[in-house]
This record gives C-alpha cells, structure tokens and sequence, in this order.
C-alpha cells in the first residue's frame, strides 16, 4: 500500500520539474542571447561599460530565478550573484577598474552552478525535440561565455603591462562570441598561447563534443520511442 501511495506523488514531482526546465529556458534567453550577440557589438569606449553591466546584471536574475526550484541551489547563485554583481558595478569607477577581474571570477563560479543544473536537467528530463534543442542551445551559450570568460582571465593574468580599464571591458565582450565558436567548432584562441589557455581549449572541445553527443542521443531516444508506441497500437489492433 506504501507503494502504491508514492508512485502518484513520484511520477507527478517528475512531470512538474520536466515541465519547469522548459518553461524557464524563454526567460534565460532573455539574457543569453543579447549576450552572445548586443554585447561583442557595442562600441569599445567607456560609455559601454554600463550597457555590459546591465546585460551581465539581467543574466544573474534570470539565471537565479530559473534556479528557484531548488532552496540550496537557489541560496547559492543568490550569493555568487550578489558578490560578482557589486563587484562588477564598483569596477565601473577607473580606480578600482581591476575589481573587474575578480567579478569574472565570481561570474564563472555563478555560469558554472548554472550550468551544472541545465546540464543535470537535460540529462534527465523529458521533452520533445525542440526541447531538447533548446536546452541544449542554452548550455551552449551558458559554456560559451564560461569558456570565453576563462580565456580572458587567463590573457589578462598573464599580463605584466598596465592595462587599460576600457580595453579590459571591450575584450571581455570581444570574447564571449569567441568562447561559444570555440566550444562549437574548437580552433585557436585570441587571447595567447598560455599552457593554461590550452588546457581550456582542450576541456572547452571535450565539454562541446560530449554536449552535441548527448544532444544527438536524446533526440535518438526521443524519436525511438515515439516510433516504438506508434508501433505497438498497430501490432495491437492486429
């Protein structure tokens, strides 16, 4: 009779978080896809940086709130958002214009959580195809602008020069399309050729194979199993 009592409730939780991770990925496009496209366009002067900051705010509240299933997962990203965003903002001032660096620090801690439970959820939720492209359109661009965030942090570590705060913004945004091309296809980075910028090369091309392989085998699953219950109506009727 137990049993019988926790199945309802467990196949009823499933259905709910299958349908819940779909329905936030619209609200995180929001965010992503100016990211991936507004962002790398905008102009490299000192004026812009606001506008960057506005974006990389706007992707923080929705990654959170696509997080709100969750209270730990939640209370987190809350807390990873909070630091990078005060800290992105303080860096806006040329006096602590360095404040940037560790802000995208707290950034990849933050695209890394997030990319950890869209990566979970596609695994093991169900959708239809165009589900399952979606998500799996959101961790590209979710891994895109971790790898292309990391490669930034490694050019500008790597530098003995002084830099300059409004070169250090325009890069940053030069190399979010940068990271997603290089998760998709791989190829050479413009940020140097560090050991550290190639073992992220190399963890970037295995993260982005690995993606399109689980893309391709749940879409296969998919459409397996739809062609198996078209299938047993007809054997039945017979």
């Amino acid at each position: 009779m137990d049993i019988i009592r926790q199945n309802p409730d467990t196949y009823g939780d499933t259905s709910k978080g299958s349908r819940k991770v779909w329905h936030d990925l619209p609200i995180l496009f929001l965010a992503l896809i100016p990211m991936v496209i507004i962002v790398p366009v905008l102009p490299s002067d000192p004026s812009s940086r606001p506008v960057i900051l506005i974006f990389l705010t706007l992707l923080f509240i929705t990654g959170i709130y696509g997080m709100r299933g969750n209270r730990r997962r939640f209370l987190l990203s809350c807390i990873l958002a909070l630091i990078a965003t005060e800290t992105f903002w303080v860096s806006v001032w040329p006096a602590a214009s360095s404040l940037f660096l560790p802000a995208e620090f707290f950034l990849l801690l933050f695209l890394g959580h997030q990319a950890g439970y869209l990566f979970q959820e596609l695994v093991t939720s169900e959708g239809g195809i165009m589900d399952i492209l979606s998500g799996t359109t959101a961790l590209l661009m979710t891994g895109g602008i971790m790898l292309g965030t990391s490669l930034h942090l490694s050019g500008w570590a790597g530098r003995t020069a002084v830099y300059d705060p409004a070169l250090l913004h325009s890069s940053f945004a030069k190399a979010i399309p940068e990271g997603v091309l290089l998760l998709i296809r791989g190829g050479e980075s413009s940020f140097g050729s560090s050991s550290l910028t190639t073992v992220l090369l190399m963890i970037g091309a295995v993260c982005g194979f690995l993606l399109l392989a689980l893309t391709a085998g749940k879409i296969a699953g998919y459409c397996g199993k739809n062609r198996g219950e078209i299938t047993h109506p007809d054997e039945a009727s017979r």
